[in-house]
């Protein structure tokens, strides 16, 4: 299939994709000690041939509710051995359990769900809102529970939601790393209808403001652009979240149609490594949009800064340290502070630098945008729960410095796709950017490295890539008006629908 004339090629670029620097065994180093002098465990890395991997912890000048480890990661491959220094933070169970919680109006079309009165001091300490919405998740740190578990509770203590019995799925079996290259912190994603029937309640700690989290309601356009907008917690993770659940249920945000009421467009979907497409309208009745919930008459309701009450900034390495600070909720009113009374703690790691997402691509006439996506290492993730592969599928992953111009840094022709996010605010200041640069079509040799976007999001979805790349992908395809479950583009896809 033809992509319309509007697509066309430009010259190639003067940047590359960087590449792993590799020893050969013999001139790598012996096998590391941890702390106490004992080997670690040789780890799998998670699937590609002949890859081994060995990881210790050789320092931990942090350890607070979050943790800050120094490693030394050795990655061996066809008797190639790279070794790896560097660092992670990571925070209590590691992982985070986020769902796409969606009501469904009389015409029974989804509409997210997204969460009121998130606060990060990380955002705040940067110049951003401290209060924004954000997505429906949880830390996976109680002992015992399952990330599906953790899921359902948050929807109860956030939104006041809880889920139609037999719409809840996961997202994939894959964990999703979050910022692979500083943490060991990945995403599990599920989806589910809702049902808005009670109060939220929080978790019953003091960061959680009961009468300023609730539920907000949004077409799946207006939350998409949300997203693109940074308008939304962790936004890049929170589009990575609401792309999956849509194309679970078969709805196209591009069409605003369900695949399922058009055959010819059925017959092209693809979930992208989902597992099969679901119409979920089959457990639904038709229901009304429920009313955004009356604002509540209190000092709580109206937070929108924080104080910080004491601070102690930690060097962990040359680039970073964590921020331990004790903290309070605070209402400012044209200038005047109004401080709660409740204190708590807020640690987080500040950087020096941000970080580009820049996806190199190229537009082939039959099967669209082609990226280049080439295998790297995420040492970190040796450590983390779940197994994630250290070796992964990736666009080029690039260190911004904060002191410097961003234009003066990134490669000649790359545009932004939207504005940058923030990777994970609830432990790091870190903030993504996304770039794409278009290229003419490579010569034969040197086309390996490039995938179809439908390729590219169904790599991030079984294990290459992580929450970042996908955002960019979901990005990269609606900038080019490509609809890559379909593998066609907007105006093909409507015209499709048409005859």
């Amino acid at each position: 299939m033809s992509i319309s004339s509007g697509f066309s090629a430009a010259q190639p670029s003067r940047f590359t994709l960087p590449s792993v620097t590799s020893q050969t065994s013999a001139d790598s180093k012996p096998p590391l000690g941890s702390r106490d002098g004992s080997r670690s465990p040789v780890i799998s890395s998670g699937g590609l041939t002949d890859t081994r991997v060995e990881a210790n912890i050789t320092d931990v000048p942090f350890d607070g509710f979050l943790k800050y480890k120094n490693y030394e990661v050795g990655v061996t491959q066809d008797g190639v051995t790279q070794s790896y220094q560097g660092g992670f933070v990571y925070g209590p169970g590691h992982h985070i359990a986020a769902i796409a919680a969606m009501v469904f109006d009389e015409q029974l079309n989804p509409h997210p769900i997204l969460k009121t009165g998130d606060t990060r001091l990380s955002r705040a300490d940067r110049g951003k809102p401290y209060v924004q919405d954000g997505f429906v998740a949880g830390r996976m740190d109680h002992a015992g529970a399952s990330s599906s578990k953790i899921a359902l509770s948050e929807l109860a203590e956030e939104v006041g939601g809880e889920v139609v019995p037999g719409t809840f799925r996961p997202l994939g079996t894959a964990v999703s790393p979050t910022m692979p290259n500083e943490s060991t912190e990945s995403d599990a994603y599920f989806v589910a209808a809702v049902k808005i029937s009670g109060n939220p309640y929080g978790d019953g700690g003091s960061m959680e403001v009961t009468d300023l989290i609730g539920p907000k309601i949004m077409t799946p356009r207006e939350a998409i652009a949300a997203t693109d907008r940074s308008e939304v917690s962790e936004s890049s993770r929170t589009r990575t979240l609401l792309g999956r659940g849509f194309d679970s249920i078969g709805f196209v945000p591009q069409l605003d149609v369900y695949v399922h009421d058009h055959p010819k467009l059925a017959s092209n979907f693809d979930t992208l490594g989902l597992g099969d497409v679901i119409d979920i309208r089959a457990q639904l009745q038709p229901s009304a949009i429920p009313q955004p919930r009356p604002r509540a008459e209190s000092l709580e309701a109206m937070v929108n800064d924080v104080v910080t009450s004491s601070r102690k900034d930690v060097m962990v390495s040359s680039e970073s340290l964590m921020v331990d600070a004790k903290t309070h909720h605070a209402v400012n009113k044209n200038g005047v502070i109004t401080t709660l009374e409740s204190e708590f703690k807020n640690q987080y790691l500040h950087l020096d630098y941000d970080r580009a997402k820049v996806g190199t691509y190229y537009l082939d006439p039959e099967r669209g945008p082609m990226l280049a996506m080439t295998t790297q290492a995420r040492p970190a993730l040796a450590f983390a729960p779940e197994s994630p592969k250290v070796m992964r599928r990736d666009v080029a992953d690039i260190k911004i410095s904060r002191e410097l111009e961003i234009d003066e840094q990134l490669p000649e022709g790359a545009r932004s796709l939207g504005s940058p996010s923030g990777a994970s605010a609830g432990q790091s200041d870190l903030y993504y950017h996304f770039l794409a640069q278009v290229v003419s079509p490579p010569k034969a040799e040197e086309s390996a490295d490039y995938v179809t976007l439908s390729e590219a999001l169904t790599l991030c979805r079984q294990g290459d890539g992580d929450s970042q790349t996908e955002a960019f992908c979901e990005r990269l395809a609606d900038d080019l008006g490509w609809i890559p479950n379909l593998g066609m583009s907007v105006d093909q896809a409507r015209a499709l629908m048409a005859s």
